[in-house]
């Protein structure tokens, strides 16, 4: 199968404009009786991020965090993890995308598009009453310049002009967060907010899969089930989450894909 042939794949009946695509790009909705199983997502790095972008419920949030989508959920879409590691470095150099640390694992790499970040990022400066001098600082820095997960007060302070008090202000907006003496990582403000509810949604699905005979289900059953309103990041977030994070193990099977939990 083409490049091109994986983009477009049949499955694609109704379409209808995203709202605020990435780039003026057009995705699909995905809804009813038209949506999406992981299996059938295509093997493109930049469309599975655009599709986990789209099942992000940012309304269950109540618009307090972006959309936001763990590195090693791509995995469970693109299986080569090198070249998903490639584009993914590529879509950061670019400007694209960023990519930031998650949680108190080192390894647990999260990914929002610059844009939602950006975004995000200056609202909360806003609401904070944040100075605007110090705002647009930070956007033309922090925000559109810096592509690593961190930053030392050096830079901070001699590349991009910041004193000792307005770096204060970004910490207090949790765009930055300790990391060690001398040292920043660069933050989602109101990232706990998403981490509690994610931790909690995939202790919910591996709850399930420990309750399923072997240990073990069809995909497509799984997708099936019900879900808990609490848990609101959704069972097709969770999925990905589990497979690409390698808690469970994935066979073809006549009937499909099964998963099986990890001992």
């Amino acid at each position: 199968m083409n490049r091109k042939r994986s983009l477009l794949p049949k499955f694609y009946k109704s379409k209808r404009r995203c709202l605020n695509p990435i780039n003026g790009d057009v995705i699909d909705h995905f809804e009813g009786e038209n949506a999406l199983s992981i299996n059938d997502m295509p093997t493109d790095t930049s469309f599975s991020l655009q599709y986990l972008r789209h099942q992000f419920p940012v309304e269950k949030f109540e618009h307090q965090i972006p959309p936001i989508m763990m590195k090693h959920q791509v995995y469970s879409m693109v299986e080569n993890r090198t070249i998903v590691d490639k584009h993914l470095n590529d879509l950061r150099e670019e400007g694209m995308i960023k990519i930031l640390r998650l949680g108190a694992n080192a390894d647990e790499l999260c990914i929002v598009y610059t844009e939602d970040y950006t975004n995000h990022c200056l609202n909360i400066m806003k609401d904070k009453n944040i100075e605007t001098s110090i705002i647009d600082k930070c956007k033309e820095t922090i925000l559109k310049t810096c592509k690593d997960i961190s930053v030392d007060t050096e830079t901070l302070m001699k590349d991009y002009l910041f004193t000792d008090k307005e770096i204060t202000h970004l910490v207090i907006s949790s765009i930055l967060t300790a990391r060690d003496i001398g040292s920043y990582w660069i933050s989602i403000p109101n990232a706990g907010f998403f981490m509690k509810t994610f931790m909690k949604g995939r202790k919910v699905i591996l709850t399930m899969l420990r309750r399923c005979k072997y240990k073990q289900i069809l995909q497509t059953e799984m997708e099936q089930r019900k879900w808990p309103k609490l848990a609101r990041l959704g069972i097709m977030y969770h999925i990905s989450d589990i497979i690409g994070g390698d808690l469970v193990q994935r066979h073809q099977t006549t009937s499909g894909y099964l998963l099986r939990l990890k001992d």
